[in-house]
């Protein structure tokens, strides 16, 4: 049965259509690839396109990833208040992340680790390691140090099998978190107040961070998401709003406050271009939604690239792994997510043939 609190009995505005995230969602995730170019490639971030453009500790990709989280907490809470069902939300969310992420760990370990190790392949598909490789890291939702192979460069890379996967246990844990406000307080203007405390707290308070240490790093993003469903539902977003929005980012980078202003003011920003179609979410309609398996897929693949090219600048490694990531990405969006998709969509009853754009998930993905 749904929960007692629905979208009809908050008032919640939930007629919008947000037919731009899919393209959002896009930028973001081939931001990510951008910068992790730059780091395999040259085994620094110096010349991340953000970092030149903001200073040291600005990475281009950390943005993309921090978008994700803007997008999760805007639109799981957007879903919490129409279906505040607990198991369905819970059976959802599976659905939308597991399914890729097993197929991505499964590929690094039996398809690109039998290409790169220097072991008999006999040897590395007899070896425990190979398969507890994708168990512990579906365990984790994190790329398991312990590796059955490692890569042929140097320094702290040559164990990081997908150093992409780091941020999939925040966002875990913040959907965790999410639904056990929902289903304590009831309500999303609540549940925002409390996460929003949260979070202000995990950036003042020393103590407060370490106790939230295991989402702090990105609860700010994620609370303001949640927070601007509540701005949404109640006035919407405007284009006098979006380009003040514009102009405090502006600013905030000439002032060096740019990381605290993106939780603010790109919020709004990405709900309000969400509202639009692009270039992106136009390209995702025919090609599929391809934002997660980049995520996914777009490390090994440079770090693949690397190693048989020995492709030395950003620009060049970026280049080359764009293909094949795409590729990548298409394959486990059409054999692999959209089938276990078409399941959230029609539950245990009957096939939904398509999927509405924009929908809540936090790649499409979260």
């Amino acid at each position: 049965m749904p929960a007692p609190d629905t979208a009809a009995a908050n008032g919640v505005k939930l007629t919008g259509s947000f037919p731009g995230f899919d393209g959002i969602r896009l930028v973001a995730s081939l931001s990510v690839l951008v910068s992790h170019a730059y780091l395999i490639a040259e085994n620094s971030e110096a010349r991340d396109p953000a970092t030149r453009l903001l200073g040291k500790d600005h990475i281009l990709g950390k943005y993309g990833v921090y978008t994700f989280f803007i997008i999760s907490g805007f639109l799981l809470t957007r879903s919490l208040s129409r279906d505040g069902n607990a198991l369905t939300f819970t059976r959802n969310r599976v659905l939308r992340i597991l399914p890729g992420f097993v197929f991505s760990a499964a590929f690094v370990a039996l398809i690109i680790g039998p290409m790169v190790t220097t072991q008999p392949l006999a040897d590395y598909f007899r070896q425990p390691a190979t398969y507890r490789y994708i168990a512990s890291s579906v365990r984790c939702f994190c790329d398991n140090w312990e590796a059955p192979f490692t890569w042929p460069v140097a320094g702290d890379l040559a164990t990081a099998l997908n150093g992409s996967l780091w941020s999939l246990s925040y966002e875990v844990l913040s959907y965790m978190v999410l639904l056990w406000l929902w289903v304590i307080l009831r309500h999303p203007a609540r549940v925002a107040v409390v996460l929003v405390a949260a979070a202000l707290a995990s950036m003042v308070s020393k103590p407060a961070e370490q106790f939230m240490l295991a989402l702090a790093y990105t609860l700010p993003y994620f609370a303001a998401g949640v927070g601007m469903f509540i701005v949404y539902r109640r006035f919407g977003t405007n284009r006098i709003g979006a380009l003040v929005s514009a102009l405090f980012l502006v600013v905030a980078a000439v002032f060096g406050v740019f990381g605290y202003a993106f939780m603010l003011f790109a919020t709004y920003l990405v709900v309000f271009f969400a509202e639009r179609p692009n270039p992106g979410s136009r390209f995702a309609r025919r090609a599929g939604d391809l934002s997660y398996g980049i995520y996914l897929f777009g490390w090994p693949i440079e770090q693949f690239l690397k190693i048989h090219t020995g492709a030395s600048s950003g620009e060049v490694l970026f280049l080359y792994a764009v293909v094949p990531t795409l590729a990548l990405a298409a394959l486990s969006w059409w054999v692999v997510e959209r089938p276990f998709l078409r399941l959230k969509a029609s539950g245990h009853r009957r096939a939904v043939p398509t999927l509405e754009p924009g929908s809540d998930s936090p790649f499409v993905p979260a």
